[in-house]
């Protein structure tokens, strides 16, 4: 039957075509699967393309960004051994982001020596506190060691919005501008004149970038950069802080504004960058010289130039672009330094992120593009 078949084929150059096309087409499906299908990331600009696989016609901020570690030179990360509940959730988020991220470990505040401590130290400060201190700075150090022009550190618990790229690439655009403004100036994002990227697409002469916090107020003699219309940002009435019933500093904006400043009150250090210099500065006051309180209260004062320490060029923007994710179930999961505040959460959920990677992931392991929105607009 088969050298029938063939024989036949051979006789007849019009079939012979017909299956040599049905041949390659499935050659072609085949290795579209078998090399397209082992993996599962972001779509889009969220996948983090080399910038050699990105159109000419994207800035060269947005190339930069679009790499694994989002524009800065490296990504640290802050994991306790013991939280392997929260470096599986990181590794994975990381993953389907194409971030890749360096983990340093956490330390327990009962572990560290006294005679390490700084000469200016607070003795009412309790061992969780001061285990997020030192926690800190061996990442801090960790970008002195390693020679590192820029590095994010994120703690192992964040979370964020698929299009965070796209919002980071907002940000940089800002960032080359705001030391540029006078302490009056607030000026709207498309209004802004065009920046010239030379090694870093956030600009140059900054110290931090405070990217996730649990709030932040909005400067009264400082200039600003005004986002309107910006969908990744939800109604005012869903921006919550610390103080889940506070008040929003955006409630005299439009909707959906995002405003990029220099920092002013940041509570919360779970997702900031650092230039070298600035790591150096940080280093050296708040790691050899003084623990005067929790490690987030003394960046926002090294910041502003508080306790002896001159002002430093730090930028915020708000709401973040990073924050903690809180997972269904007992809150005592939620926190290594402070006790939970309620004792059960009915639903998982990540504050001020719209398209929270955590909370869509299974959504993302399947390819499924329709994202779920935790904060809809009413």
């Amino acid at each position: 039957m088969a050298r029938q078949f063939w024989s036949a084929l051979l006789q007849h150059p019009a079939r012979r075509l017909v299956w040599l096309s049905l041949f390659l087409i499935t050659l072609v499906l085949f290795l579209f699967v078998f090399f397209a299908g082992g993996s599962t990331a972001l779509p889009g600009p969220e996948a983090g393309e080399s910038a050699a696989g990105i159109p000419s016609s994207i800035s060269l901020s947005s190339r930069l960004i679009a790499n694994a570690t989002l524009g800065f030179e490296r990504i640290f990360a802050i994991n306790l051994p013991e939280r392997s509940d929260h470096r599986d959730g990181l590794v994975l988020a990381t993953a389907v982001s194409n971030i890749t991220v360096e983990f340093v470990e956490g330390i327990h505040g009962d572990k560290i020596p006294a005679k390490v401590l700084p000469p200016n130290f607070n003795q009412d400060l309790n061992p969780g506190s001061i285990g997020s201190w030192r926690a800190h700075m061996n990442a801090i150090r960790r970008v002195v060691e390693t020679g590192a022009s820029t590095a994010l550190i994120i703690e192992d618990d964040v979370d964020w919005d698929v299009r965070l790229r796209t919002s980071l690439d907002h940000f940089a655009t800002a960032s080359r501008s705001l030391h540029t403004l006078d302490s009056s100036d607030k000026i709207n994002f498309r209004d802004l004149p065009p920046t010239q990227v030379t090694h870093s697409p956030y600009g140059e002469g900054w110290d931090v970038l405070w990217l996730g916090h649990c709030g932040m107020n909005i400067p009264g003699r400082a200039g600003l950069v005004v986002m309107e219309n910006d969908e990744t940002v939800p109604e005012v009435q869903y921006l919550k802080s610390f103080e889940e019933a506070a008040w929003s500093p955006l409630s005299a904006y439009p909707q959906h504004t995002r405003v990029f400043m220099q920092q002013t009150e940041g509570t919360c250090s779970l997702a900031y960058a650092v230039s070298q210099t600035g790591a150096r500065g940080i280093l050296n006051d708040l790691g050899l010289n003084r623990l005067t309180g929790p490690f987030d209260n003394m960046l926002r004062g090294w910041c502003a130039g508080l306790e002896g320490s001159s002002g430093h060029l730090c930028f915020g923007v708000l709401p973040q672009l990073f924050d903690h994710f809180r997972r269904e179930g007992s809150t005592e999961s939620d926190s290594d330094i402070s006790a939970p505040s309620s004792p059960y959460r009915d639903k998982a959920r990540t504050l001020n992120i719209r398209w929270s990677v955590r909370l869509n992931m299974n959504k993302i392991l399947r390819g499924d593009t329709n994202y779920d929105d935790q904060w809809p607009d009413s």
